[in-house]
């Protein structure tokens, strides 16, 4: 059963007020601007075909009938949303591209997956970047980092001939909130006393660029350093970046670099000996401030995920006894109580519940009830959310027109009648906010125990 969804325009409204305010807010006499974010619940009646839901639309009249539809809306806080890069895992026997400044490494597919796999998570939740291949050869030495073992340079060198640049570990909190099969989560932020990111990075300033590895692309032949020194040159526009060659059996194998300088844009490497001949190296350039300083930049992160949980009946806001069928989310609602400021309850209840007279027959889940003297002219009409026949409420959404007390409530399939005693309106605006993403289900179906774990992740 396939879910259908779709990132409204509302979001990306939501992105270009993002970016007008924040630098706005920070000379702002008053408040700075704030937007939160609320997930919601909505659509208990079924769909034409309930295994397969339709795609959503974001035409006028279709995010109307969503407003309406929504019974629920619970605040996202900024511990429930946090930044998303693709999950690539570490496999022994796998070929990973490798760093280059020469090329898009955060060109994308079709589906928005990366082209290059140039990065991995090992199975310890470590995030590495690949700065060498070994000439495109398969892994067979998982990248890993005793926790507080760092090489000074935070790379591992494997015994596949692989580089690699550690970036960052994912956090245990992270993980279980944010972490799935296609996703892990990445901190934001730069390296400083009080940095997300664990060990300290760079001991020299990379300024535009430093030179981390230099990569050997053909070993040559007849190199002999007890009697004729290796001369590895690194020219630029930056300085100081030098290398040491290592060899084995007369061919260059590895250069270790020695001093990565800074400030470089581009790079060269020559190789100079006065026996032997052949070999060829590349020095790629790290991204401005050097590898690992801005892991969401470099690794080219470009959504976020949000994550909500809707526990049993939400100390009685909504009930158990129901299913529902539409999900997603609104940025700046609006309430009663908070207007002209935006929503910031943790969680509201948008129905409209009327409280009857007690009597016979049941009001269906889903169905459709009305005041007046028929469906066809009623004054009011609504989709049944819930009834308990206990307490006599009847828990409405869909709402058109304004029910009245002291007036009769008609079930349409059920034929139940009774009188309306009390009304309660939500304080909850339902027409306020942005729907930024919207996703169709098959059928939800809640329990008293049950809870709902719910995730987004949407694309900018």
């Amino acid at each position: 059963m396939a879910n259908q969804n779709i990132i409204t325009y509302g979001a990306r409204l939501t992105g270009v007020r993002e970016q007008y305010y924040s630098p706005v807010s920070q000379i702002l006499a008053t408040d700075t601007f704030v937007e939160t974010f609320y997930c919601f619940l909505a659509k208990v009646d079924p769909w034409p075909n309930e295994n397969v839901p339709p795609i959503p639309t974001q035409d006028q009249k279709s995010l109307k009938k969503i407003y309406k539809n929504i019974f629920v809306a619970k605040k996202v806080g900024t511990n429930n949303i946090s930044p998303v890069v693709e999950r690539i895992d570490w496999v022994a026997g796998e070929t990973y591209d490798y760093y280059r400044d020469d090329v898009d490494m955060l060109e994308i597919d079709q589906n928005g997956f990366l082209v290059r796999k140039f990065y991995i998570k090992n199975r310890f939740d470590q995030v590495f970047k690949c700065l060498w291949n070994n000439n495109d050869g398969v892994v067979s030495d998982e990248p890993y980092f005793q926790p507080g073992t760092y090489t000074s340079n935070n790379l591992y060198l494997g015994t596949d001939g692989y580089k690699w640049k550690y970036m960052y570990t994912v956090d245990i909190g992270a993980k279980l909130k944010f972490m799935d099969t296609v996703w892990i989560p990445i901190p934001i932020g730069r390296p400083g006393p009080t940095s997300l990111y664990s060990p300290p990075w760079q001991t020299t300033p990379a300024g535009s660029g430093n030179i981390d590895v230099i990569n050997v692309l053909d070993g040559g032949s007849g190199y002999n350093p007890a009697n004729n020194p290796i001369t590895i040159t690194v020219t630029g526009d930056g300085t100081g970046a030098t290398g040491t060659a290592t060899v084995v059996s007369n061919v260059i194998t590895n250069i270790v670099v020695t001093n990565p300088g800074g400030n470089y844009t581009y790079s060269n490497v020559t190789i100079t000996s006065s026996q032997g001949s052949g070999a060829a190296a590349i020095a790629p350039v790290s991204p401005i401030s050097g590898h690992g300083t801005d892991p969401i930049s470099e690794l080219g992160c470009s959504r976020v995920m949000f994550t909500i949980e809707f526990d049993g009946n939400e100390n009685g806001l909504i009930p158990t006894d129901i299913d529902f069928r539409q999900i997603g989310l609104v940025v700046n609602p609006y309430s009663q109580g908070s207007y002209p400021d935006v929503a910031n309850s943790e969680i509201f209840k948008t129905t409209t519940d009327l409280v009857l007279v007690s009597g016979l027959g049941t009001y269906l889940a889903d169905e459709t009830v009305y005041q007046g003297s028929s469906l066809s002219t009623a004054t009011f009409t609504a989709t049944v959310l819930s009834f308990d026949d206990a307490t006599g409420v009847l828990r409405l959404i869909n709402t058109v027109g304004t029910p009245v007390p002291n007036s009769t409530i008609f079930g349409n399939t059920s034929g139940t009648a009774r009188t309306t005693l009390t009304i309660s309106n939500p304080d909850y605006d339902i027409f306020s906010g942005h729907i930024i993403f919207v996703e169709n289900r098959s059928s939800i179906q809640r329990s008293v125990d049950g809870i709902e774990q719910l995730r987004f992740v949407l694309g900018y």
